[in-house]
């Protein structure tokens, strides 16, 4: 790979997709498996919208500012999603135990059963990846998304975290 240095580190030329670029295709797949399985499952009202609240590591005891921080969505944005969950029977918004000021998501029974869904549509996909990858290679791409989801975490407001 030709290149150039930025920081310290080799920066791809043209030729090569950026990293975001190849970050899309996967994310547009997970998501398409993930509504395929949420609708086989009888959860035909989930939206694509939706599955920012239901992303890992899922949003039972999350306040609603730190989902929308995580989805980078208004919390005008983010409450009305939670209002169309709460309407739909997968989530409830509870005071918080020792801050009374303070709302938190909690997942009820069919919340936790949507949840169920998506991690099996998950599941699916990450085996045939790990397979088509190699072990190795699938690990190592892993623990990378993981740093960067670190890095990412470190740069929301208050180092909000998931």
């Amino acid at each position: 790979m030709t290149g150039e240095s930025v920081g310290g580190n080799m920066v791809a030329h043209a030729s090569t997709p950026p990293v975001g670029a190849l970050l899309r295709r996967p994310a547009v797949v997970v998501r398409h498996a993930v509504m395929h399985e949420l609708h086989a499952a009888g959860f035909h009202d989930v939206l694509p919208a939706h599955l920012g609240v239901f992303q890992h590591p899922g949003p039972d005891g999350q306040r609603p500012g730190v989902l929308a921080a995580r989805t980078q969505a208004s919390k005008q944005a983010m409450n009305h999603l939670l209002h169309q969950l709460e309407a739909g029977g997968y989530l409830v918004r509870e005071v918080h135990a020792t801050d009374r000021r303070t709302r938190v998501v909690r997942l009820t029974e069919r919340g936790w059963a949507a949840m169920d869904a998506i991690g099996v549509a998950v599941r699916k996909l990450e085996l045939g990846w790990a397979e088509a990858l190699g072990e190795r290679t699938y690990s190592d791409l892993q623990r990378g998304l993981r740093r960067l989801e670190d890095v990412l975490d470190e740069a929301l407001p208050g180092g909000a975290r998931h």
